[in-house]
């Protein structure tokens, strides 16, 4: 003999579980669109029955593209998980329900407490770090790794708020040093936001230029947000140029017979027009400020060929040095990745912090032997305060800012 049970086909004559933990520790705090995402995606899962994130979002009346911000936020608060089929395309994931009664009770995590960071397994981690420096474009410096790592296990940051900041700090704050990221992170963290999305709606409030942007994007078919660097572009039209929207939407529409319209073929069309007019920005200030930036653009293009000179001397003279500099940046990720696993990890991350040591001791003895001194592949810096940014790690201008104000100034003067 066995058993079973008739199957129900109508689903409105099922329940959804919902646990309490949820109602109680997490749905409160979250974005309301949010909550209707998790709860009409739990009803399906619960169901066993196929949905997507297109489906789920038509449903709540939410724009399908906030739905990976959505998941992306739930897990950060650890209680979904994102499976990737391939780690390195973030693209495509399924999305797995924590059960969160197990997750409290069954460890010794606090409600509220996330562990999601700890899920981040090795390719996942690195792959992290590599958009981290592609965001920066920069190589990750000597301890950024387990400064990062920190703020995924210690902040319960998500790899997507982590990678915003550092876009974010590229693109508006012409700095993005780790401990310069960390401060603003943790003041978004503070303001409650734990998602790119609650980001992106601040900054926006923030931004006077955000309507005209949007109409713009509007007069060229996009219906995606723009990103930081084309905000950039498009406020440059209007605060250098000194153009209004119907001057940039004429140009606009002179993409009308290209089979990729983009910004900058627009921007290729606009700078044209202002050359020929032979206008200036209507703000003196504000053509100074291009000078400088371009004046440390310049220091560090100049910087890095020179730090590209002295490598390809160091290590044709010294060809151990580039498997000593390739293995301090494999054990640099290896402590990070210890770090994540918490207590479990410590003593793994300290005998690989040893090693860092020795490397690092072999490398100036190698270093100097040589005769170039044991800091010569240090990055070189027209000003070491602000690394060539003109901004200092805690938001101030640096001193030599000040000194290019007064030397441009003078140059204007003297014409």
């Amino acid at each position: 003999m066995d058993y079973s049970k008739q199957n129900v086909s109508n689903y409105y004559l099922y329940d959804t579980q919902v646990e309490n933990l949820f109602l109680s520790e997490y749905m409160a705090s979250a974005p309301g669109e949010y909550v209707k995402a998790y709860l009409l995606a739990l009803m399906y899962a619960q169901l066993n029955k196929p949905a997507d994130d297109r489906m789920i979002a038509r449903s709540v009346g939410m724009d399908p593209e906030k739905m990976k911000e959505c998941w992306a936020y739930w897990e950060g608060r650890g209680v979904v998980r994102r499976i990737y089929a391939d780690p390195e395309d973030s693209s495509v994931f399924r999305v797995e329900f924590v059960n969160l009664r197990e997750e409290v009770f069954g460890s010794r995590t606090p409600a509220g407490e996330t562990k999601a960071s700890a899920r981040l397994d090795d390719k996942a981690l690195a792959k992290l770090y590599r958009d981290v420096e592609a965001a920066a474009g920069r190589m990750l410096e000597a301890r950024e790794p387990e400064e990062i790592a920190s703020w995924l296990s210690e902040y319960g940051m998500t790899p997507e708020f982590i990678l915003c900041g550092y876009r974010f700090c590229s693109a508006r704050r012409r700095s993005n040093r780790c401990r310069y990221v960390a401060t603003v992170l943790k003041d978004w963290k503070s303001k409650g936001f734990t998602s790119p999305a609650q980001v992106e709606e601040y900054l926006q409030g923030m931004d006077r230029h955000f309507d005209l942007q949007k109409q713009i994007f509007r007069a060229l078919g996009f219906s995606r947000n723009a990103t930081e660097e084309e905000k950039r572009i498009m406020n440059k039209w209007f605060d250098d140029y000194g153009f209004d929207l119907e001057k940039i939407k004429e140009a606009c529409s002179k993409t009308s017979g290209i089979s990729n319209p983009n910004i900058n073929y627009v921007d290729s069309i606009l700078t044209s027009w202002y050359r020929e007019s032979g206008r200036t920005p209507e703000d003196s200030a504000q053509l100074l400020t291009a000078r400088i930036e371009q004046s440390y653009e310049e220091d560090r293009k100049k910087n890095a060929a020179r730090m590209e000179q002295v490598k390809e001397e160091v290590f044709t003279k010294i060809p151990r040095i580039k498997s000593i500099m390739e293995e301090l940046r494999s054990r640099s990720f290896n402590v990070s990745r210890y770090l994540l696993m918490g207590e479990n990890g410590k003593e793994a991350a300290a005998r690989e912090r040893k090693t860092i040591e020795s490397l690092r001791a072999e490398r100036a003895g190698l270093l100097t032997e040589a005769g170039f001194g044991a800091n010569a592949l240090d990055p070189i810096y027209t000003c070491s305060k602000c690394k060539d940014t003109g901004m200092l790690e805690d938001g101030s201008r640096c001193s030599c800012y000040k000194e290019k104000v007064r030397l441009l100034t003078q140059q204007e003067g003297s014409k």
